[in-house]
């Protein structure tokens, strides 16, 4: 099969990896003549960032080259993030890959189109939740045109590993403290104001609690966006979050980040609005029990046997001129539910959650789901 994969490398963003991923299985493939077109960046801020994968994957990524004039594509999988690309390719089908987190597609999600009458036959959606889904569906995609694919791990990174744990948690110095986790852009759907209040109130019952939060400086201006919520704070709760909090805003190597998220207790994001939620799915993978909201796309990935899942209500959400959807979890069953997990098994909720993930969400199971899209 002759496939080009439309995207960006080396970058620490999350379209990034999720086709980097992919491709790295792609290449390893004996069917498939593979070839990779990078898109421009963003923001002319946006800096590449070599080391995320391991030396001998990065290899395989820089040596992928663009399709030649002559290549005749019979999938393109394009990776645009909040600008899907919906225009017919030049030959074969185009898989635009797209989150929409709100569950609605505005006006710069279809180039101002009404519906998907007026898109080509050829081209395809990849969401990788059915949360996000719905918005493809309002939009009038059939269910043959909509393909959702899950994000993955790499199990031989994002695996318990007891002794990293311990050498991790000795780098953060947290010693026995129970230390509650969480990463991301620090964003308003992230939940950030909800955790940082929930974890106020957890240090009434457990001072000496930490919170570690990964933030993404290169991208966002994360540390920034914690300042804030952290100011919002009544004074006494700020000076004890503050007191106890964690921030990580580098780039790192999937390898540190599954030694980081190996440190926590538990991983907790109170999301409102999310596509996926990888660092759930990484967490899980590692071992590390985890807390999520319910309602949303981690619904997909995860099971009440391993995952608390804080109750939410869908509540309507202005994007832009466009009327969307979010989750507003409820904060008293946040608080209940970090509690009880300083309380409760952990280490047989994460090996369970560890299990779940790496039986059925690997990259090498994920890619094959992408793949028999582009085939059907």
């Amino acid at each position: 099969m002759r496939l080009v994969v439309q995207g960006w490398r080396f970058l620490p963003h999350s379209y990034a990896l999720v086709a980097q991923s992919h491709c790295l299985c792609l290449a390893r493939r004996a069917d498939i003549d593979l070839r990779f077109a990078d898109l421009p960046f963003y923001d002319a801020a946006w800096k590449t960032a070599r080391g995320i994968f391991a030396p001998a994957d990065e290899a395989i990524l820089g040596s992928l080259r663009p399709p030649e004039d002559a290549f005749a594509a019979e999938a393109t999988f394009t990776l645009r993030p909040e600008q899907p690309d919906f225009t017919a390719p030049r030959t074969g089908k185009r898989f635009a890959f797209a989150t929409a987190e709100y569950r609605v597609l505005g006006a710069r999600s279809t180039g101002g189109l009404v519906s998907v009458a007026q898109l080509p036959q050829s081209v395809h959606v990849v969401t990788p939740s059915r949360w996000a889904a719905v918005a493809y569906e309002r939009f009038g995609f059939s269910s043959e045109r909509i393909h959702i694919v899950p994000h993955g791990i790499d199990p031989s990174v994002f695996r318990p590993n007891e002794a990293s744990r311990r050498v991790m948690r000795a780098s953060l110095g947290v010693g026995e403290a129970f230390l509650y986790a969480s990463a991301g852009a620090m964003t308003w759907n992230k939940g950030l104001d909800l955790l940082l209040t929930a974890f106020a109130r957890v240090l009434e019952t457990d001072p000496q609690a930490r919170l570690l939060l990964k933030g993404a400086d290169a991208l966002y201006p994360s540390r920034e966006m914690v300042s804030e919520v952290l100011n919002d704070l009544p004074a006494r709760a700020r000076a004890a979050v503050s007191e106890r909090l964690i921030y990580e805003g580098r780039t790192f190597s999937a390898k540190v980040m599954a030694e980081l998220l190996r440190a926590a207790d538990c991983y907790v994001t109170p999301y409102r609005a999310e596509g996926f939620n990888m660092p759930v799915l990484e967490a899980m993978a590692c071992g590390v029990p985890v807390l999520c909201t319910a309602g949303g796309p981690t619904d997909d990935f995860t099971d009440p046997s391993f995952a608390g899942r804080i109750r939410s209500r869908l509540q309507r959400k202005r994007i832009a001129d466009d009327d969307g959807e979010a989750l507003e979890p409820d904060l008293d069953h946040l608080v209940t539910l970090m509690r009880d997990a300083a309380g409760g098994d952990g280490r047989a909720r994460g090996a369970l959650g560890a299990a779940h993930a790496h039986a059925r969400f690997t990259w090498e199971a994920v890619t094959e789901t992408l793949h028999a899209g582009f085939v059907a």
